[in-house]
């Protein structure tokens, strides 16, 4: 058995002709544009999506293939995206989606509620293997493959940057979504600060992480969080260069305009 991880969170940035190396060359030319990538990340992404690319086209023909999903764009998108890879490949495919694992196997209505888990690894390992030896899977029949590698084939043709996973469907949302987002937890934190200071933008990406429905990784949301200082919404003191080295604050006449 071999594990084949697409690396990089698929909800954000470019995935046009991402199963060609043009297209995966484009996606982290536009990451090295519009992320800070003080670790120095990118390249490692960029190489392991490639060989990623690579294996999934070479699946042999007698391998049985499960692909691990949540509810959640970024995987979401991976699995279409795998299925139109395997489109001709007569292998049977099981889905294996955590989220409805793990409220089959455990009874949490609240967290069901909350929508957790938003991704798969937000569980622990041992959660997964459980998964894995207990879920019942079935192959995926025809009809349903074929719809979803038709999905995965109109994403690698689209030129959206940010995609949302709402009522069970993928939508192609507007570069700005979670900017509101952004500016009510910069508010909902001076209210309880008690005072209109600066704080860490790291502390701000958290809290928006932390609450908001979709998943983008926090990088997304410092981009995004960049973008406002450059209209002039948050003011900032610091170096933009790293999300570590800034502190940011909400401008006055923002603080109490309903957005």
């Amino acid at each position: 058995e071999e594990i084949i991880v697409l690396p990089h969170i698929l909800s954000v940035g470019p995935i046009e002709s991402l199963h060609t190396e043009k297209g995966i060359e484009n996606r982290f030319q536009w990451f090295k544009e519009h992320y800070r990538d003080e670790f120095n990340d990118l390249e490692e992404y960029k190489q392991g999506m490639l060989k990623a690319i690579e294996k999934i086209k070479g699946i042999a023909s007698y391998q049985q293939i499960i692909i691990w999903t949540c509810e959640n764009a970024a995987e979401q998108i991976g699995l279409r995206i795998v299925l139109y890879l395997i489109q001709n490949k007569l292998n049977d495919v099981f889905e294996l989606n955590t989220f409805k694992a793990f409220h089959e196997l455990y009874t949490y209505p609240m967290l069901e509620e909350e929508q957790y888990p938003r991704t798969s690894g937000e569980l622990a390992p041992e959660q997964l293997l459980q998964f894995y030896e207990q879920f019942e899977l079935r192959p995926m029949n025809r009809a349903k493959r074929h719809a979803l590698l038709d999905e995965g084939n109109n994403l690698l043709l689209s030129e959206s940057l940010l995609r949302t996973w709402e009522n069970d469907e993928l939508w192609h949302s507007d570069v700005e979504r979670d900017d509101d987002f952004i500016i009510h937890c910069a508010k909902t934190l001076h209210k309880e600060r008690g005072q209109h200071d600066y704080m860490k933008a790291a502390r701000l990406i958290g809290e928006v992480i932390g609450h908001m429905q979709q998943y983008t990784g926090d990088q997304w949301i410092e981009y995004r969080l960049r973008d406002l200082i450059a209209k002039e919404i948050f003011a900032y003191r610091g170096d933009l260069n790293a999300m570590r080295l800034y502190e940011v604050k909400l401008k006055e006449e923002f603080l109490h305009l309903t957005m």
